[in-house]
């Protein structure tokens, strides 16, 4: 197990899901009006959907790279100035969610295809794990059990519950243009 390529990863990864967007406002709303099972029914879609690209980004972000060349220069800049947007967008914003009140009973298997979708379209998570990841860490120094932490990690982190939006928002802006700073200059 390679525990540098996993700390790269993890720090990715707090980034990724501290960050405003639909999977978090998604969850947000999910748990206020559905009630917490519910929610966690639909972070775990979300989990699925993020295993998605990292097996994805694993298989092809190198053979893609490679085959990119000066090209993949541009898409690595275009998705650092990309988060730095992101991160001041996440650091201006106090609310998350302001939410509904009521509960709503839904078919768990929906909850959970509904955070799979959610994250398959959405375009921050194909953004990191097409052009953020692949700067953090060596795709071709990951392994078989690499990648079943990598899968823990994303489920432990998914899973996490915050209880300030206010320090969440500027701790992960601040992490994310840093991030998107790192991607650009490296």
């Amino acid at each position: 197990m390679n525990y540098e390529i996993l700390a790269g990863f993890l720090v990715g990864m707090i980034v990724l899901s501290a960050t405003p967007g639909p999977g978090v406002f998604a969850s947000m709303t999910t748990a206020v009006s559905d009630g917490f099972k519910s929610s966690l029914l639909f972070i775990g879609g979300l989990v699925i959907g993020d295993s998605i690209f990292l097996i994805l980004a694993l298989i092809g972000m190198s053979a893609i790279s490679k085959a990119l060349g000066e090209m993949f220069f541009i898409i690595k800049i275009a998705g650092g100035a990309y988060l730095i947007f992101l991160g001041i967008k996440a650091f201006r914003n106090t609310h998350l969610n302001k939410g509904l009140k009521t509960k709503v009973k839904r078919n768990k298997y929906k909850t959970i295809l509904s955070g799979l979708l959610l994250t398959l379209g959405n375009p921050k998570p194909v953004l990191f794990y097409a052009s953020v990841l692949p700067t953090i860490i060596n795709f071709s120094k990951v392994n078989l059990s690499d990648i079943l932490m990598m899968i823990i990690l994303i489920t432990m982190v998914s899973y996490i519950n915050e209880t300030s939006e206010k320090k969440i928002n500027k701790a992960a802006g601040t992490v994310m243009a840093a991030t998107g700073i790192y991607v650009m200059l490296k």
